[in-house]
């Protein structure tokens, strides 16, 4: 993936950068950047997230963090907490199931 980067640590941890381009609207000139690292911890199945994102609304960087758990058979389970624009968090809890045959 282009603009990609990993850093394998002894196999145990992958530590990996994901730009997102910035979106450019004329003549509004609107736009949103996000900055995320992703820690995956070994075969463990768990990552933990940390990013923030810039928009030309919201006028400060925005934080977020959360985890990802893969379970068993395609079963997984992610959460984070952010921050809004307006000064409260925003909380997400999501399970999920992916199955291909």
């Amino acid at each position: 993936m282009p603009g990609h980067s990993s850093l394998h640590c002894a196999d145990c941890v992958n530590l990996s950068a994901v730009p997102v381009p910035g979106i450019i609207s004329h003549p509004a000139r609107n736009y949103q950047t996000d900055q995320t690292a992703k820690l995956s911890i070994g075969d463990t199945g768990t990552s933990l997230i940390a990013g923030q994102a810039l928009s030309s609304g919201d006028d400060k960087w925005l934080r977020k963090v959360g985890a990802e758990q893969k379970l068993f058979d395609g079963v997984s389970i992610s959460g984070s907490i952010g921050e809004t624009a307006q000064g409260a968090t925003n909380k997400s809890l999501t399970a999920g199931f992916k199955r291909s045959w």
